[in-house]
């Protein structure tokens, strides 16, 4: 059993029991009349406020999903015999860029982030106004705004114009915000607080928000800020870069793997994860995504296995075999452990192939599977979680981001400091520097292959997409686009009703 901060997985299980109730009220479930009256119900208050990251952060029909199978990366195709996921075809039209405003993982991701903001608010309120006093509050108080601003930030990426309520007592339904205007205020919340919230990462705030979070959501906010707003920050996001890379809190681990196993809360990569428990936190089953049935009895799995979320043949293809990295994906003929050769719905060998033959159209064994994150055994019931932590940023994350800024500075020229920083990142794949990028050689495009290999399936693909001018791109079942409205996603259509002060994004 993991050694971390418990007070974070516990709310996990209120989650399952709710799991699909998706049309709750957005701004006020808590009574706010009962404050709390001790340290104790403050720090549980605190994790309260957690909640929605666990039930939709590593959900394939929440953020996870709509960030994932949208691009380049990850499809979850028809196939033409065996089990396959289908869904309806939400899939399929998500990675088409068919974005509705019904569609369920949408409207997850709209709840990823206004509950998590709603749930904030309400405990900030209710924490300011608790009479207990104690050294460690106005910490809270500010851990919980830089949760708030995290958690718009995103809604912000994906939805552009948003609402926004800073004030648990205005009961008036909020505004929405442009999405300039909206970046300002986050930005002034991120600014405001982060100095006053914990800067070493421990294990009592493992899974919380520290500066680390703080300065890489701002240095998100300021790489991105061309492509959302028009005006470039590179400056400032490298700026933030180095207060991450200079807390020195942070290093690669040795080995990429350590990152993504069951047991990667030691992890000194890791900036900001949501932790998982297959008994105390709902939402995290890339078991059931993308293995094959027949890896039942591999791991001891009886939960149902999906045969559905499968790389792509172009990212596969991304990766030197040298590259340590190529081993996240699961390729040709498939063994239990004794060395016998697993079987498909047919009864012949189970063989992974890179090709996939449509998208409508795909075999039993079509597209190379993820392994990228261990596979606990024994997960026995249906969405029951794995015990992995979710990582959503990572240090090596943060090395790329302040390589790319430099570049973009120069006119996306590379010079010898954004070389470093990504060979810092190379070497570790290949375990030399044979493989190392030269000022010659690294360029904006190979920047972004190179954060494609490292970040696969993390949820940062689509974002990357569009700041590099590709997301309208033509790629394996998806057209190219004519305009870019889908660079945003439409609010929801269970959302529209309950605020006349929204109005659709365009395009929807």
């Amino acid at each position: 059993m993991k050694q971390i901060n418990y007070f974070l997985l516990s709310v996990g299980v209120l989650l399952s029991a709710s799991c699909t109730k998706l049309n709750e009220n957005l701004y006020s479930t808590l009574d706010a009349s009962n404050f709390y009256k001790n340290e104790q119900e403050c720090v549980l208050a605190v994790g309260d406020a957690y909640t929605q990251l666990a039930y939709q952060g590593g959900n394939l029909w929440g953020i996870y999903g709509t960030q994932t199978v949208t691009t380049d990366e990850a499809v979850i195709p028809y196939r033409k015999q065996g089990p396959f996921l289908s869904n309806n075809g939400i899939w399929v039209d998500l990675h088409q860029h068919h974005f509705l405003a019904n569609n369920n993982p949408i409207l997850s991701s709209w709840q990823y982030s206004f509950k998590t903001a709603a749930a904030s608010n309400q405990v900030i309120y209710q924490i300011g106004n608790s009479p207990t006093a104690f050294a460690g509050k106005s910490k809270m108080i500010a851990e919980l705004k830089v949760l708030r601003a995290y958690a718009y930030f995103t809604a912000l990426d994906m939805f552009g114009n948003i609402p926004i309520s800073l004030d648990f007592r205005d009961t008036t339904l909020p505004k929405q915000y442009s999405r300039a205007d909206a970046f300002n205020v986050i930005e002034k919340e991120l600014k405001d607080n982060i100095d006053l919230i914990d800067a070493e990462p421990t294990p009592a705030n493992y899974g919380r928000c520290t500066r680390g979070l703080g300065f890489t959501v701002l240095a998100k906010m300021y790489l991105n800020a061309e492509a959302w707003l028009g005006t470039p920050r590179w400056q400032e996001a490298i700026d933030m870069c180095d207060s991450v890379i200079r807390s020195g809190y942070y290093q690669l681990e040795g080995n990429y793997f350590t990152n993504f196993m069951i047991a990667n809360e030691a992890s000194k990569e890791n900036i900001f994860v949501i932790p998982y428990d297959r008994k105390l936190a709902f939402g995290w089953e890339m078991h059931e995504y993308t293995l094959h049935p027949s890896f039942g009895p591999v791991f001891d799995i009886t939960a149902p296995l999906w045969n559905g979320m499968s790389a792509t043949e172009s990212l596969y293809d991304a990766y030197d075999p040298a590259d340590s990295r190529i081993n996240s994906w699961m390729v040709g003929e498939q063994y239990n452990q004794s060395g016998q050769p697993l079987l498909n719905s047919a009864g012949a060998p189970l063989i992974f192939t890179k090709q996939i033959a449509g998208l409508k159209t795909a075999g039993e064994g079509d597209g190379v599977r993820c392994k990228k994150w261990e596979f606990p055994r024994g997960l026995q019931t249906k969405n029951e979680s794995m015990d992995n932590d979710l990582v959503i940023y990572r240090y090596a994350d943060v090395l790329l981001m302040k390589a790319e800024a430099i570049m973009r500075l120069q006119g996306g020229v590379a010079d010898q400091e954004a070389v470093d920083l990504v060979n810092k990142v190379r070497e570790r794949a290949f375990g030399n520097a044979d493989h190392d990028f030269s000022t010659g050689t690294l360029t904006l495009d190979e920047l972004l292959q190179e954060r494609s290999r490292e970040l696969a399936w993390e949820g940062l693909r689509r974002q990357d997409l569009i700041r590099f001018g590709k997301w309208e791109s033509a790629w394996f079942g998806k057209d190219a686009e004519g305009d870019k409205h889908s660079e945003i996603f439409p609010i929801p259509s269970d959302i529209l009703p309950t605020n006349p002060n929204l109005v659709q994004n365009p395009g929807y």
